[in-house]
Formats: structure tokens, sequence, C-alpha cells
């Protein structure tokens, strides 16, 4: 018990246990109080030297061998009327400081991803028109399902986005099947296809995946599960945009 006092005031474990054995043997060198406490003479040592420095220690020497001593229980008072202070004048400091501190992290602004789910057909549906109205550079995997595609009122829509003209540059990977290259079967100098065989990329297109502006969707259309997530993130599209990149450079 009187061991976890000393070690709430600041001691260690070890400190506290040095001091309660010099408390109860005496004064003692540093050889004899190791044997005694089963410890290591240079760890012994080094306990003792910080306890000095805390006050709650004395040394003397006789015969030219250093004896130690617990000081009388009234100086752990005086150790933490010293600590105390000690702390009052670094907390007088450390308020004058705090608006340096909020300097250096003003420095750093860290946005976490903003990530959105749309569940159901509509809700797949309203990730889709958001990308493809989108008036910037577009990556994508896209693998519309054949029920997906009988939509005609989304197919039509679908068709007219991706003719729409656009300076800006529009990639798809596609998997090779008749359905969907009927949809790009197009003249827009701005949209690039690539069609891949699916028995060989087959788990590219297991999620549709688009990537634009700062945002990167994932959609799921298997029928009766369809959901889409939007993911905001500056340095997440970045990411996949890189990476879209490498693969599409790997397979032309």
């Amino acid at each position: 018990m009187l061991q976890e006092y000393l070690c709430q005031i600041g001691f260690t474990g070890n400190e506290s246990k040095v001091y309660m054995e010099l408390l109860r043997i005496g004064s003692h060198p540093v050889t004899l109080l190791a044997k005694s406490l089963v410890m290591n003479r240079t760890s012994v040592w080094s306990i003792l030297k910080s306890l000095e420095q805390k006050g709650v220690v004395s040394s003397y020497a006789s015969r030219k061998i250093k004896y130690f001593v617990a000081n009388d229980p009234n100086f752990l008072i005086g150790y933490l009327d010293r600590k105390c202070r000690v702390f009052d004048y670094y907390r007088e400091k450390l308020m004058s400081v705090i608006p340096q501190f909020r300097g250096v992290s003003d420095n750093f602004v860290f946005h976490k991803p903003v990530v959105s789910f749309f569940d159901g057909l509509e809700g797949v549906k309203h990730v889709l028109y958001d990308f493809l109205k989108a008036n910037c550079e577009k990556r994508g995997y896209i693998s519309l399902d054949k029920y997906f595609l009988t939509d005609n009122n989304f197919s039509d829509f679908f068709s007219d986005a991706l003719k729409r003209k656009t300076s800006k540059s529009f990639r798809m990977i596609l998997p090779n099947f008749d359905e969907i290259k009927k949809i790009f079967n197009f003249k827009n100098k701005n949209v690039e296809v690539l069609c891949l065989d699916k028995a060989d990329f087959g788990k590219l297109f297991e999620n549709e995946i688009v990537i634009y502006d700062n945002r990167v969707c994932i959609i799921n259309l298997q029928k009766g599960a369809e959901y889409g997530i939007v993911i905001e993130s500056p340095k997440v599209s970045d990411m996949h945009k890189m990476i879209f990149d490498m693969v599409w450079n790997s397979i032309q």
C-alpha cells in the first residue's frame, strides 16, 4: 500500500521498492542493498541517484565505503512541494505558447473521406447519373448486367451521356461482350474504350468502379442486391486514378 502511494506521487515501481527497503533496514552500501533486494547492483545505484535528486535519500562515506539512507518521510512532502512549484512554472510557460502549438496543427488540415451509401436500383442510377453528367476527366471499369440494359430509359440516357461533346477525356475498360459494346458503338474522340476477355479479367468486373473528380464510386448490380458507394476524398481518388492508369497502360 505504501509503495502504491509513492508511485502515485511520481516514484517508479523500483524507486518505491528501494526507498521502502532503506526505511526498513537503515543505511546500507549499494552492494548489500542490492543483495537484500535481489536486484542488479548497477540498477540499484542508478535508482539511488534518482532518489537523491528527489531529496528523499541521502548518502555519506565511511571508511571509503558509500552508504545510503532514507530521509525522514517528511521529506516526501518537500519533494511534492518542489514538484508542484515546477508544474506551476511550466503550466504558466505552456499557457503562453498554446497559440504556437495551435499554429502547428493549423498547418495540417486532415479531411476525412466522406462515404455515402445508395441502396437499390434507383440508388445505383443516381450514382451513375452523377458520374455521367460530371464535366471532368473520367475513368471506369464498366460491366453493365444484361437485365440492367433492358431499362430503355436508362440505356438511352447512358448512351446520350457518352455521346455528349466534351473536352474532357473519358476512358473505360469493358468486358468483351456484344450487349455492352453496342452502347459504345459511336464516334467521340474523347471517349476511349478497351475491351477485355472476361474469362481472363473476370474479377476486374465483379463490381463497377468509376473514378471522377474527387470521387470513387463502387457499384454492385447483382439483381435484387443493387447498391452504390461513393467515397469523396482527393487522396483516395488520386490513388485509384493511378491504379487505373497502370492497368490501362499495361493492357493497351
